[in-house]
């Protein structure tokens, strides 16, 4: 799938130099959501992924996340939320405006990405965003969706020895 050559027809859109992080960052990512009774992670807080490259002690360069989306999906089953224009804020904002991962509020600006099977979305990383809990259970929750990320600056790939960034490891905790 990463070799279809319409993916690269995004990469402009992430400035000269961009490429598909499919070993770098997190990779190409396969979520899979459904809301029961055990269910230990069913909604995400509020955040950036731009976090990342300050943790790295790097520039904060431009990121796109790519979605295709496997489930047609309503406002009722969660998933993603984002606060439009929000890749365009300073430092400050992108640091404090909310608690990361913590923060699972509605905000007054976010908006639902509600896709259809098969639909392909593009969000900027550097946005805020979070994955809002569904409101239904079982079946009719189950929400999948892989991202690729489409990244720019220094190639750094990763692996599977490759350590476990530092916020990363609260991860059991920020439900």
């Amino acid at each position: 799938m990463l070799l279809d050559p319409r993916l690269n027809g995004l990469l402009e859109l992430a400035g000269a130099g961009s490429r598909l992080g499919e070993s770098e960052k997190d990779g190409m990512v396969f979520n899979h959501y459904v809301n029961g009774p055990d269910s230990k992670f069913t909604k995400m807080g509020w955040h950036t992924d731009g976090l990342r490259d300050i943790f790295y002690g790097q520039k904060l360069n431009p990121m796109l996340n790519v979605g295709i989306h496997l489930n047609n999906l309503e406002p009722e089953n969660g998933g993603l939320r984002i606060i439009p224009g929000t890749h365009k804020q300073g430092i400050y904002q992108m640091l404090f405006r909310k608690k990361y991962f913590l923060d699972h509020d509605e905000d007054a600006e976010e908006i639902a990405v509600i896709p259809e099977v098969g639909d392909l979305t593009v969000h900027d990383g550097r946005l805020w965003h979070r994955v809002a809990q569904s409101n239904v259970i079982g079946e009719q929750s189950r929400r999948r969706v892989i991202y690729i990320p489409i990244i720019a600056g220094k190639y750094a790939p990763k692996n599977e020895n490759s350590p476990t960034v530092f916020y990363q490891r609260f991860a059991g905790i920020v439900k």
